[in-house]
């Protein structure tokens, strides 16, 4: 087996065997007991698994949205989503990635243990986007093999430990601690979510025992308001698409049948999210105090976003729906002065849009959070604009990298690039 193959199809291929065998390194250095290292592996595994369960079903119900978006505005541009240009970028550039990861998580790691940055990524498949993206932008230049590997090494690493750090005084107001961190390429966005909800807070204490109190016991489920929710989303976004249209989505049913069931697929996905999020943290983090008492000490596991959902639900339900408006305004501005459409990707905003949703609750309240989940939303539509001209290396595709981060990352690399090669 190549390094390629190790990498992109091993040890960072399954997020899940790459936590379980963290959480097992982590009970070695501890020598717990041999029940207690079957039990901590294996339910860390289960947990991330429960996770990407719960993501494929939310992100089915979220596919089936996008579709009957684009069939009922017959909107034609392109989509944020990192999973289709990474399967473009890893047919084109799948060596260059493997030993970009590599490098990049070594150099992590020494930033961890040398640096007061204490995070580490544990976010595999985000390593394996920013890494892909490293390659699609330093592959078309002058650089030699090797210098490619090395910068696109350097720059994961840099990414992998600025972006928790920036984004930690929020995450840690929301988890009340520095027990973890959220090891996700939105860093900025959550940032810019947390800063806009500190300045529009409200000044005076919500009250809500008067304002909801007759409301009250309707909100006393969360999922059952995720359902109302995305039942209503769903059956608004179906009165636009043509009876054709939905004959051909999906084979003739009735748009409320549709509207209903899609609406508790994704509700069933973000429960399960929830259940998989907290059996991933009760073990990761007792497991991981063994690797940071001895290898990387003080270190803080970064995971990914979804593991801020259980600290507010409600809010990270309207943060999507908000973020989402907020895209679909983006895609307004773009329509009307004809730019190239970036039609916002429902999937990106549903994970970013929500983990901001729960950091601008806790900081701003219920104003904080509609006025910066709506503004983020705006921000991570419009910012992959910037990137689309970047990407020639992978053709032209309608699909590009989500999350503002990305985007970020890969406009500074361009011009650093440009800069340095022109000297």
């Amino acid at each position: 087996m190549n390094l390629t193959q190790l990498l992109n199809k091993g040890i960072i291929g399954e997020p899940a065997f790459l936590l379980g065998m963290i959480a097992l390194f982590g009970l070695l250095l501890q020598k717990s007991p041999v029940e207690k290292l079957i039990n901590g592996t294996m339910k860390t595994m289960l947990g991330y698994i429960l996770i990407q369960i719960g993501g494929m079903a939310a992100g089915t119900s979220l596919s089936n949205l996008s579709a009957m978006i684009q069939q009922g505005f017959q909107i034609i541009g392109i989509i944020p989503h990192n999973e289709t240009v990474v399967a473009l970028a890893q047919i084109n550039y799948g060596h260059e990635i493997a030993w970009i990861m590599l490098i990049g998580m070594i150099i992590h790691l020494c930033i961890a243990r040398f640096t007061p940055m204490k995070f580490v990524f544990l976010s595999g498949h985000h390593i394996l986007y920013m890494a892909s993206m490293m390659a699609s932008l330093l592959v078309v230049t002058s650089f030699a093999s090797w210098e490619v590997y090395v910068i696109g090494g350097l720059c994961l690493a840099v990414a992998m430990s600025v972006g928790p750090a920036i984004a930690q005084p929020y995450v840690k107001k929301v988890v009340g601690g520095n027990q973890v961190a959220v090891g996700h390429f939105n860093s900025v966005g959550y940032v810019i979510a947390g800063f806009i909800a500190q300045l529009t807070k409200s000044k005076k204490v919500e009250n809500d025992s008067t304002r909801f109190k007759r409301l009250q016991p309707f909100f006393q489920d969360h999922m059952v308001v995720v359902a109302v929710f995305m039942f209503l989303l769903f059956l608004i976004s179906s009165i636009f698409v043509s009876p054709e249209g939905m004959n051909e989505l999906f084979s003739g049913r009735h748009f409320i049948v549709v509207s209903f069931i899609q609406a508790i697929w994704f509700t069933a996905g973000v429960y399960i999210i929830l259940a998989g999020v907290r059996m991933l943290i009760s073990e990761i983090i007792p497991a991981f105090q063994g690797i940071a008492e001895k290898v990387v000490p003080k270190s803080i596991p970064a995971l990914d976003c979804p593991i801020l959902f259980p600290y507010a639900p409600i809010a990270a339900i309207m943060g999507f729906l908000l973020s989402f408006l907020g895209g679909l305004a983006a895609m307004s501005i773009f329509l009307i002065y004809q730019y190239t459409t970036i039609i916002p990707g429902v999937i990106p905003h549903f994970f970013s849009g929500g983990a901001a949703g729960v950091i601008a609750y806790t900081v701003g309240g219920r104003r904080g959070l509609v006025i910066a989940t709506f503004i983020h939303g705006m921000i991570i539509t419009m910012l992959p604009m910037a990137l689309v001209p970047l990407l020639t290396g992978l053709g032209y595709i309608r699909a590009t990298f989500a999350d503002s981060d990305f985007s970020i990352i890969g406009v500074l690399i361009h011009y650093l690039v440009r800069f340095f090669t022109s000297i």
